[in-house]
């Protein structure tokens, strides 16, 4: 049953659970908007799972916390599609285990997608993959996120700008589209594209991706797929993004 007042908001884990621990931690701090959250242990192996166990979260804004434990890794798509499956918000909000939330992030995502009618996708602005300088300054002192989230709030209040994608490091999405678009793309395994290809789809059935120009969330990119584990598994993260760029022929104005 679909609740109108809350948020889904889900976070696919593979690894990496010193930074889900942290993206956890900012979603409780900064969340102030009802949500529940759903949990996707992709079939970790560090220190993921247990930490699942033993989570207590609290939170007044907290409505419902689902956590899913899976054998192996499915995949970040099957991961989310699964998260969609057990949702009961109006909005799906999939974040990266590696991002970092700020204050007021879910009103102006909620904003933004609610402007237009066809409005079916948000993201928001963040750090670029390439300012490497910037990550190492935050991970030293993360108030520098604070900061820059609450010039860019101030400064771009209230400012929705169209999208040419939405990448899946934060996606915020009216569930009801996926009637109408379907889900994401599991073919996209292990990661990297589905999200892409999901705003082609979002767009060639007529509706709007926009960017909450308001909201800045920090990202600091790659924590899950440059493990030793990951490696194993599926070679190297670039050589996944070059395959799949290819064969799903995603141009190249949408890679990263």
């Amino acid at each position: 049953m679909t609740d109108k007042n809350i948020v889904s908001i889900i976070i696919p884990c593979f690894n990496a659970v010193k930074y889900t621990r942290q993206c956890i931690d900012s979603v409780l701090k900064n969340s102030t908007y009802p949500y529940e959250l759903i949990l996707i242990n992709n079939g970790s192996s560090d220190g993921t799972k247990k930490y699942f166990q033993r989570l207590n979260l609290k939170s007044k804004y907290l409505k419902k916390l689902c956590i899913i434990q899976l054998k192996s890794n499915y995949g970040v798509a099957k991961a989310l599609n699964t998260g969609v499956a057990k949702s009961d918000g109006k909005y799906i909000c999939y974040i990266n285990n590696d991002v970092i939330v700020t204050k007021q992030w879910l009103e102006g995502l909620i904003y933004a997608i609610n402007q237009h009618k066809n409005n079916a996708v948000a993201g928001t602005l963040f750090n670029p993959f390439e300012n490497k300088v910037f990550v190492k300054k935050a991970e030293k002192n993360k108030k520098i996120i604070d900061i820059v989230a609450d010039k860019t709030r101030l400064t771009n209040y209230h400012n929705v700008k169209e999208a040419k994608t939405v990448h899946g490091l934060c996606m915020f999405i009216k569930k009801s589209i996926f009637k109408k678009v379907g889900l994401f793309n599991e073919n996209f395994y292990p990661c990297f594209g589905e999200d892409i290809e999901f705003c082609k789809r979002v767009k060639k059935y007529g509706y709007n991706l926009v960017d909450a120009a308001d909201v800045f969330v920090f990202h600091y990119w790659n924590k899950s797929v440059r493990s030793d584990e990951f490696k194993k598994q599926n070679k190297n993260i670039e050589t996944v993004m070059k395959n799949h760029y290819k064969k799903f022929k995603i141009p190249k104005k949408h890679k990263i």
